[in-house]
């Protein structure tokens, strides 16, 4: 391939990363509001901080809580995590594919600008980007997919 054609290749496939983002967190958003997660933001707000970060770490490491009065919150928020992470990785979901999308075109972005000769501009901060986007895409469903075993147990044990 010529870089008269991998170097306006590679800026479309930029502005496509770009456009793909904007995308990625309009439809996130609208899921946060549908799934019920702005307004365990807002039951959040009113909690003080030593709780907020009790409720974060019961549910991240799928255990129950310590103080027995925040159990009820703390099933709240992991039935709200839960609907939010099945949103994205349940079979049909709009936003199921994204992250393998994201990943291929991180890693087109890269040939292109490698092919192209852009390597001089490219240093090492694009470049390090486009790997750490593209492995941080493909790394997303298995982490959902743990972290939603976990809100499972973290609901199961605050019951």
């Amino acid at each position: 391939m010529s870089d008269l054609l991998a170097i306006p290749l590679f800026y479309v496939t930029l502005a496509l990363l770009v456009a793909f983002l904007a995308l990625w967190a309009i439809i996130n958003h609208r899921m946060m509001i549908e799934r019920g997660w702005t307004e365990w933001c807002r039951t959040a707000k009113t909690l003080p901080w030593p709780d907020r970060w009790e409720l974060y770490r019961a549910t991240l490491r799928g255990r129950a809580v310590s103080d027995p009065r925040l159990a009820a919150l703390a099933v709240q928020r992991a039935e709200s995590c839960h609907a939010l992470i099945d949103g994205c990785i349940r079979r049909g979901s709009p936003i199921r594919w994204y992250p393998l999308w994201f990943a291929s075109l991180c890693l087109l972005a890269l040939v292109l600008a490698l092919v192209g000769g852009t390597t001089d501009w490219l240093d090492h901060r694009l470049g390090g980007g486009l790997v750490g986007g593209m492995l941080g895409a493909l790394l997303t469903y298995p982490w959902y997919t743990l972290l939603r075993k976990r809100i499972q147990r973290c609901m199961d044990a605050n019951r």
